[in-house]
């Protein structure tokens, strides 16, 4: 199958890190333009030049910055042809002991962010001839809850997954792909501060995840299937992780 972007215009949230630069750098490795959304904007400047592609600043919980950012995308690029949604937030801990701002982070970066970068990205998408997507990066804590700590963050993956199959129905008749990609362990950045939860899942991330460039390498994938082809849900793990 072939992995080429050519002449695709696609819109990377979370871009300044982790999945979310690694893919926008592969999509324009196999061809295709990105506007890379991030809310680091001299971070995100930097890798759009490196890249090649266009830094349209914004954070995903707020919805005018990010409607703003991706009607910026689109006019700069001449339209989107492609989401994908790979901001995410990680605070683990067990309910009894974690800040509820934690959850509120999680439910606004993971969700709503994904909810709303999308919402403001379909006007675009169906107003383009071409092959369409809209993909968000999950998890498989979406699907299987690993630890106690991980149940809020993993109750947002589980929505998206359910997003995902909304969407699917939704813009399915406008052509339009909606697609999940939900890998195992990855070794990012995403495991920030310090406490029990969160060094056992660095620990753990940096000695069987993936890298961020394998899950990146699957998005593209995704991107450049057949039209007629659609991937609800992608699963990705490391072989490390199943031993």
């Amino acid at each position: 199958m072939s992995t080429s972007l050519t002449g695709r215009r696609v819109l990377v949230t979370g871009a300044s890190s982790g999945i979310g630069l690694a893919a926008a750098t592969a999509i324009t490795e196999a061809g295709g333009q990105v506007a890379l959304l991030a809310r680091r904007p001299d971070r995100l400047a930097e890798h759009a030049t490196r890249i090649g592609g266009v830094a349209v600043p914004a954070d995903v919980t707020d919805v005018e910055a990010a409607r703003h950012a991706v009607d910026r995308a689109a006019e700069v690029l001449g339209g989107l042809d492609g989401v994908v949604n790979a901001a995410g937030a990680l605070r683990p801990g067990p309910v009894a002991q974690t800040d509820p701002a934690d959850w509120r982070l999680m439910v606004e970066v993971n969700l709503l962010g994904v909810l709303q970068v999308t919402q403001a990205a379909i006007p675009h998408l169906r107003a383009s001839e071409g092959v369409r997507d809209v993909i968000m990066v999950s998890s498989m804590s979406g699907r299987r809850l690993g630890s106690v700590g991980m149940g809020v963050y993993a109750a947002t993956k589980a929505a998206v997954h359910m997003v995902g199959e909304g969407l699917r129905r939704e813009l399915g008749p406008d052509g339009i792909r909606v697609g999940v990609i939900a890998p195992g362990f990855v070794d990012t950045s995403l495991f920030q501060g310090s406490n029990a939860d969160v060094d056992r899942l660095r620990d753990k991330a940096r000695e069987v995840g993936l890298p961020a460039e394998e899950v990146a390498a699957g998005i593209v994938h995704v991107l450049a299937a057949p039209a007629g082809v659609v991937h609800p849900e992608v699963a990705l793990l490391s072989v490390a992780q199943l031993g």
